[in-house]
């Protein structure tokens, strides 16, 4: 791979090294957030076409291939060889750019190597993150298969891409994925199969997904789960027209008076296209193959 850019947020810590792979455009993240945590935001795919509305790969048509496992890791080691910031902690969060859950052999291989061979000395522990829109229960069931036989199940930590609990809203905005109450389902089993947390992903959208009533609904979805919910500012996009919400205080007190743990969080490194949805803003037109 060869690093053709590096670009410093002017509003945080995260830095974004742009690569250059088979003619594609890789980009991994490097976030510090001063709290003893490395952070390395990782590509499962050189795109992503599975067409959800807030994402800003929808409508450029991009070619779509798996990276491998060396490709993945040399983004990885770059991160933390040249960032590094004596923390003891270092979480490896495929979360940028593609669908894991679409290349998961891959992505557990990656997970598998990286856990017993580097960082042994630089890290006092490893942990590693999956988001995902669940674009399938057979793709779901693989991905947990694979981080159980390879022994990852303590290590992984998933993400789930809810953003709506109306069945109809959710085919709108996020057409490749299953239906909600299904994706919660196959999370429970993940939970009681490898004892590991499940976070749920909600991006706070004007008059779509912010009223009391989407509130009171998320609490019944998650009733019972111990699922975190962390609501996330949207990272607006200029050619549609959602819009952030102002209801973050609103809606998290109707989660917190039902009993479900939630937390409000701004992606970092939105200014340099680091944040969620935002992986090739800019670069792939610049760098890369355009078929």
């Amino acid at each position: 791979m060869k690093l053709v850019e590096t670009l410093r947020s002017k509003k945080d810590r995260t830095v974004k090294q742009v690569f250059l792979s088979q003619e594609d455009v890789l980009e991994f993240s490097y976030l510090n957030k001063g709290d003893g945590k490395d952070i390395v935001v990782v590509p499962t795919q050189t795109a992503c076409n599975l067409g959800c509305k807030f994402c800003f790969l929808t409508g450029l048509d991009l070619p779509v291939r798996n990276l491998r496992p060396d490709e993945m890791i040399d983004g990885i080691k770059y991160s933390v060889i040249t960032f590094h910031d004596d923390n003891e902690i270092l979480l490896i969060s495929f979360m940028g750019c593609g669908e894991p859950l679409l290349n998961p052999e891959k992505t557990a291989k990656t997970m598998s190597s990286l856990s017993s061979v580097y960082f042994c000395d630089d890290y006092n522990l490893i942990r590693f993150a999956v988001a995902s829109l669940i674009p399938s229960r057979h793709s779901f069931i693989k991905f947990k298969d694979l981080i159980i036989k390879n022994n990852l199940h303590q290590l992984v930590k998933f993400h789930y891409s809810l953003h709506t609990t109306d069945l109809s809203l959710r085919k709108r905005l996020m057409p490749a994925a299953i239906p909600s109450t299904e994706g919660i389902e196959l999370l429970k089993m993940y939970k009681d199969e490898t004892k590991n947390d499940v976070e749920i992903h909600y991006s706070l959208m004007d008059l779509l997904n912010d009223t009391d009533q989407d509130a009171k609904d998320l609490s019944e979805l998650l009733k019972g789960t111990g699922f975190n919910v962390k609501i996330l500012k949207l990272s607006e996009k200029e050619s549609v027209s959602l819009k952030n919400s102002h209801r973050v205080e609103e809606f998290r007190k109707i989660l917190t008076d039902n009993g479900i743990e939630n937390e409000y969080y701004e992606p970092p490194g939105s200014d340099v296209g680091a944040s969620c949805g935002q992986f090739l803003l800019d670069f792939y037109k610049k760098y890369g193959r355009q078929s």
